[in-house]
């Protein structure tokens, strides 16, 4: 790679790290809800007998007592597992991402201070003891009985949190705990069979699934609790809260006596961000941006369908930006350029973007990365575009002109499972190439047909699992012509993008 390659890829690199935010339900209502409610309760969305009898998705029902000294979150859990099943199940499998920071593997630089891990015992199917097998982050469950189609499951469980210091996403620092990928998540099983990818510190190494959420969090004197839930918590808690949420993809929380908040909303969504002291300055830009993104995109893609999004301030672990989760995302508060520090606003931008593009329409994380950090990153330039005055062609050019190259060298697409990619190229080829090509497309066939893709993409996919097969399948229907040359070209690398001039 010549003087001027290397120089264009410092800067793709560093542009990347800080513009693209790179790397980095039982409720189960069976038969009636609790009638305990802990003080304060804040429930905004029916969990009623209905939603339990359907049991179309997972629901999962999660007690957590939080304990500051030790760092540690522990309790019990259930699981109802969807009886719209085409096929008997003889086993479940559940991610135990926390386990990934007992023996850290992957780099002194980013090993935590302390490791952490995800204790679980006394496994119980339907009130039968079960088997199980952990192996790394991935626990197998056998099942008692053969569970037919249209069969449901009640799987109880205890387990013990430990939170590492220093932590990727989940973390421990000050009086904060950042509580992300934090319970037994079960497994998604496709025409694929069960996906029991291995933890990897390049991108998000997570494939979740629609679930209902109850969550009771009992937390010390003091403490608030952010979380993924509709949870109107602006004061500290009382002892307990239980939140619910319905139809989520995951369940993230923030439990802190750090943070401040500053409230707003975006037409009917309340939009709150939470800032420690020192950041005052930033927050105010940022919750501006937060109100201001939620809108922007809202009327580009399509209604947000929660009530509520929380933006918190601070970093999560080495090498994170900013992060994305249903209901609540992370971003640091600035961050140095030429001209001095600036607020992060495309940070916060980008990781609501994955509100839409994640949280609602889901995609394989693990096989298919671009499709959601694509349209995410082709969101936040659009918005820095259209409302910050910031135009990134040039950038997006010389990306489109380094990937080639790499591509000619390494034989890699935009189109790989995440480990294919060395963490110097994920950024180029997952975040930044896929969004030089919607902005190609909107010079091919117009803005407005570019939008109206993504509209129909998300209105079509929301709530569901989508393909890069699909989102071909709607630009071609929306544009009114086969336009799978130039996803092949720009995608697959199946002939090399022409030079300007």
């Amino acid at each position: 790679m010549n003087g001027w390659m290397r120089r264009a890829m410092v800067e793709l690199r560093f542009w990347v790290c800080l513009g693209f935010c790179l790397i980095l339900a039982l409720i189960a209502l069976m038969g009636q809800l609790d009638r305990q409610q802990a003080s304060g309760a804040h429930a905004r969305l029916s969990m009623g007998k209905a939603a339990v009898q359907s049991v179309s998705r997972p629901v999962y029902r999660i007690w957590a007592d939080y304990d500051d000294e030790a760092r540690t979150v522990s309790g019990r859990m259930e699981v109802t597992l969807p009886a719209d099943r085409p096929e008997t199940w003889k086993e479940v499998y559940f991610h135990l991402y926390p386990n990934a920071f007992r023996r850290w593997q992957w780099g002194e630089h980013t090993k935590p201070k302390e490791p952490g891990y995800l204790d679980v015992s006394d496994i119980k199917v339907n009130g039968r003891k079960a088997t199980s097998h952990i192996d790394g982050t991935v626990m197998r469950v056998k099942l008692p009985e053969p569970l037919a189609p249209g069969q449901s499951a009640r799987i109880k469980m205890t387990y013990r949190l430990k939170l590492p210091k220093g932590g990727s996403r989940l973390n421990a620092f000050g009086q904060t705990a950042f509580l992300a990928q934090w319970y037994p998540m079960l497994a998604v099983k496709d025409e694929d069979g069960w996906h029991t990818e291995p933890y990897t510190t390049v991108g998000d190494p997570f494939y979740s699934q629609m679930s209902d959420f109850e969550v009771t969090f009992r937390v010390p004197e003091g403490y608030r609790v952010i979380t993924s839930a509709d949870d109107d918590l602006s004061h500290p808690v009382k002892g307990a809260v239980t939140l619910r949420q319905e139809n989520m993809r995951d369940f993230a929380a923030v439990i802190t006596k750090d943070y401040e908040v500053i409230q707003g909303a975006a037409g009917d969504v309340e939009v709150n961000l939470w800032y420690q002291k020192g950041m005052e300055r930033e927050a105010k830009k940022l919750h501006q941006a937060a109100v201001s993104g939620m809108q922007f995109f809202g009327n580009l893609f399509g209604p947000y369908p929660y009530r509520e999004v929380d933006v918190v301030l601070g970093e999560t672990g080495y090498g994170i930006a900013g992060m994305e989760y249903p209901g609540l995302v992370t971003s640091i508060p600035k961050y140095p350029t030429r001209e001095g520090e600036r607020p992060a606003v495309n940070v916060v931008v980008h990781e609501l973007a994955h509100q839409w593009w994640y949280a609602v329409v889901g995609n394989n994380q693990v096989k298919e990365p671009w499709l959601d950090e694509g349209l995410t990153t082709f969101s936040e330039l659009l918005y820095m575009h259209d409302k910050m005055g910031e135009d990134q062609r040039d950038l997006l050019a010389r990306a489109a002109e380094v990937s080639d190259e790499i591509h000619e060298k390494q034989g890699v697409t935009s189109v790989e499972p995440l480990y294919k990619y060395s963490d110097s190229i994920y950024g180029l080829m997952v975040y930044t190439r896929p969004a030089a090509m919607l902005w190609e497309l909107m010079d091919e066939i117009g803005k407005e047909k570019v939008l109206e893709i993504l509209q129909t993409y998300y209105d079509r996919y929301k709530f569901q699992v989508a393909t890069t097969r699909d989102f071909i399948r709607v630009a071609n229907e929306v544009a009114g012509k086969d336009l799978t040359s130039f996803f092949d070209r720009w995608l697959f690398f199946k002939e090399n993008i022409k030079k300007a001039g």
